[in-house]
């Protein structure tokens, strides 16, 4: 799939993204948004959880996703293949072991 466009920047103007390499493009960019927002923590959500994860694991960005949503303090949802839970404990962690 080749794809190019002209973007504009302010500063160079017209600008082809022929020349540019292919970025990696998110998993979760043909999913429904919602699927990584469950509702609760019991019974369909984590149904649901499980699959937003499961997105997440194919994902060549999963990292990068993770480290944002940790540095940005995201609270809701499922980044970087944690769910809210997961991330709080990684956190927590991470400030014991800093302690020490």
């Amino acid at each position: 799939m080749n794809r190019t466009s002209i973007v504009r920047t302010p500063y160079y103007g017209a600008v082809s993204t022929a020349a540019a390499p292919e970025r990696p493009r998110a998993a979760c960019v043909d999913e429904d948004p919602d699927l990584f927002f469950p509702v609760g923590d019991s019974g369909p959500a984590l149904i649901q959880e499980d699959e937003a994860k499961a997105v997440c694991r194919r994902c060549p960005l999963i990292e990068s996703c993770l480290q944002g949503a940790l540095e940005r303090g995201e609270a809701a949802g499922v980044w970087g293949g944690l769910s809210e839970r997961e991330r709080r404990s990684l956190k927590r962690r991470a400030a014991r072991n800093r302690v020490v």
